[in-house]
């Protein structure tokens, strides 16, 4: 496993902190993350160092579905434009 992916929640939101390095091995786990949280739903993306495609377009489409995106780095925000 090359990502640590922790729920914390308080009563209106479902906050999912995403560190290390997303990988297509990993985007299964962080669908079940995102299908159980409740209320709204914030990736925390301060400690998360890279994605490859599989977990970048997991992200993408994350953030299409509503989803607030957190401390995202300069490069993962490069990494989570989209694609003419």
């Amino acid at each position: 496993m090359t990502v640590r992916i922790r729920k914390t929640c308080d009563s209106d939101q479902t906050v999912l902190w995403v560190d290390g390095y997303l990988t297509v091995e990993d985007v299964g786990e962080l669908d079940r993350e995102y299908r159980s949280a409740q209320g709204s739903i914030a990736l925390e993306l301060t400690n998360l160092l890279s994605a490859d495609s599989a977990g970048t377009e997991c992200l993408r489409e994350l953030i299409s579905l509503g989803t607030e995106i957190r401390g995202d780095s300069p490069y993962i925000a490069l990494l989570l434009e989209k694609k003419p």
